[in-house]
């Protein structure tokens, strides 16, 4: 008798041997006991999680012989035929080889005729998303009212491919990829049964090299025992699988994690004179970081999927490690990993990855920036308000404050999250928060809190105190203009940025007309228009109303002479146009609440770079 490899030989033949997959069986069982059988039934899921293996189960229950019942003798003979293939009554189908409406013809004049000698007349069609549009078509109405004791059961690894009018006609069953720890312990009892010596630690790794699939796992098992004869040595797996071993990993993790950059570079070199690929390094190094988290956070859930004397290892790597730490360098590596497919050099990012998670800052100076931020939310709340505060008013100091708190949780969040804060980050995030609290203040104009009763009562609106001598009513407008923007780099970057070209138009009663010399300006302040009034108002000392135009809309009205100065500042600005144009340059400003200072080009304006 010709041998037969371990997938088909131990396939099961029952329910109840069937594993990973009890969400499944428990419904069909449940079916076949009260006697609800479906017309059709669709089995999805991924490769080799057992579904051709539930078909001809489910098939071998209805017509076995003294059924229907949910758990056949193995050696019935009815459900010896359907297992070997020889059965008269069940048909399988590979719909990846039959797939026209000729096929479905020949499926459709078959069912006609009732089953004998069994109970149930039953198609398995497998890979069944093959089929042409026409076949399912043709396929609809005997779907939809089947003859009596008629089955059709269905799997597909694909059942987007299906069309909607077919699934609708059909019970569907999800079956999920095996969890790990199922498929070695499955794996294990095999390697018993057939003499097999092989590690627990052995079967673990086969059992994530099948990614899920029992049927890969066992054809992988079946390889090593072929290579190795009754035994099977932990060596001989990892130069079959192409493993990385696992103690070099968590040697790269360990000089990470206690910034000794020279033993990590030198552990990473180490794995690459052993053959291993960079992304496959990068991939497996990210998965011990999460395994390291996940047993700080959670070590007695059994999260992790490792053998007993890594675990063992893993343990005590996760507790001399910071928890803030390894979650940023989790995400820094993350980062990088992504720029390894499209490297010239990948093993030369993953050393530079590897490098920038060794160079982290321990969480001490973190913390260090975070006292800071808090030193500057009591400066705030203790300054005099600028320029006075008015009458029954809250003070400018404490409406900053009031706003300090969500500018100093943002802060908390990326510094926790941003690999490299240093001194020079904390300064940065410090002016940042100040800035921020600054202009997420509401305008001045806004109603103050009700007096207690026996105080004056206050007048409706206080006119806003300007942050420093408003220009004269009759100023040339383009000093005003001038005047404006510097109040507004100091006060908001991102306004500033967005009004670099423009000019002033118009001043009074109320009003303000601004030029800009884009519409991607124009819609940027538009939306900012609140925050653009308050800067106003702090400015010329009074509420006022802006009104936003392209100046592209006038261009046509501008005499077509300009002077040499005008063209010769409007060649120097073109280069920054254009980046304030660019929707990338204009959200990186205002997510780090930067400003643009210089911009060279490649080449000279007109020459290629």
């Amino acid at each position: 008798m010709s041998y037969q490899v371990l997938a088909r030989k131990w396939r099961p033949h029952t329910f109840d041997e069937v594993t990973g997959q009890a969400h499944v069986t428990t419904p069909l069982r449940n079916a076949i006991r009260s006697g609800r059988i479906p017309h059709a039934i669709l089995l999805t899921g991924p490769r080799g999680t057992g579904k051709t293996t539930l078909a001809r189960i489910f098939a071998c229950c209805l017509n076995a012989d003294g059924g229907p019942s949910d758990s056949p003798a193995r050696d019935n003979p009815a459900c010896l035929e359907i297992q070997s293939g020889s059965s008269t009554d069940v048909q399988e189908i590979d719909a990846a080889s039959r797939t026209s409406v000729d096929d479905v013809r020949e499926i459709i004049e078959s069912i006609r005729y009732a089953a004998a000698p069994g109970k149930w007349r039953i198609f398995i069609v497998d890979e069944v998303h093959m089929l042409s549009t026409p076949a399912f078509n043709a396929l609809l109405k005997t779907l939809e009212e089947p003859p009596p004791k008629s089955l059709f059961l269905f799997c597909t690894t694909n059942p987007e491919k299906i069309p909607f009018t077919v699934t609708s006609r059909c019970q569907r069953y999800d079956l999920r990829r095996i969890p790990t720890a199922e498929v070695t312990a499955r794996l294990a009892e095999i390697a018993e049964a057939e003499s097999v010596e092989v590690s627990r630690a052995s079967l673990l790794e086969v059992a994530r090299a099948g990614d899920g699939s029992l049927r890969d796992a066992l054809t992988l098992l079946d390889q090593l025992i072929a290579s190795g004869g009754g035994k099977v040595e932990d060596e001989r797996v990892a130069e079959l699988l192409d493993l990385i071993d696992r103690r070099v990993l968590h040697e790269i993790a360990r000089a990470c994690m206690a910034g000794e950059s020279a033993e990590a570079l030198t552990a990473c070199r180490n794995a690459w004179q052993s053959g291993a690929d960079a992304r496959r390094l990068g991939a497996a190094l990210l998965g011990v970081l999460r395994d390291l988290v996940v047993l700080q956070v959670a070590p007695q859930q059994n999260l992790v999927e490792a053998a007993d004397d890594e675990l063992q290892a893993l343990r005590a790597l996760s507790e001399s490690a910071e928890p803030a730490r390894l979650r940023r360098m989790f995400r820094a590596l993350l980062r990088e990993q992504e720029d390894l497919a499209w490297a010239p050099d990948p093993f030369a990012v993953l050393e530079m990855a590897v490098l920038r998670l060794a160079s982290l800052p321990p969480g001490d100076q973190v913390e260090t920036l975070l006292n800071r931020l808090d030193a500057l939310e009591q400066q705030l709340q203790g300054a005099p308000p600028r320029g006075g505060a008015p009458s029954g008013g809250a003070k400018p100091a404490q409406r900053g404050a009031r706003n300090t708190g969500g500018a100093r949780s943002a802060a908390k969040r990326s510094s926790a999250d941003t690999a490299g804060a240093g001194a020079g980050a904390a300064n940065a995030a410090a002016n940042t928060a100040a800035n921020m609290a600054a202009n997420s203040a509401p305008p001045p104009a806004a109603t103050s809190p009700a007096p207690p009763p026996h105080a004056p009562t206050p007048p409706a609106a206080t006119p806003p105190v300007p942050a420093q001598t408003p220009p004269a009513a009759d100023a040339p407008l383009a000093e005003v203009f001038a005047q404006f923007c510097s109040f507004a780099q100091r006060e908001n970057r991102g306004l500033f940025a967005a009004l670099e070209g423009g000019s002033l138009l118009a001043r009074g009663e109320g009003v303000l007309r601004i030029a800009l010399p884009s519409e991607l300006a124009v819609r940027r302040l538009e939306q900012r228009a609140r925050e653009f009034d308050a800067v106003c108002a702090r400015f010329f000392g009074e509420p006022l109303r802006t009104h936003f135009e392209w100046a592209g809309e006038n261009a046509a009205q501008k005499p077509a002479n300009n002077t040499a100065r005008e063209n010769a500042a409007r060649e120097n600005g073109e280069w920054k146009r254009r980046a304030l144009d660019n929707p990338a340059v204009n959200d990186a400003a205002e997510i780090f609440g930067a400003s643009i200072r210089d911009i060279r080009p490649l080449a000279p304006p007109g020459e290629n770079p």
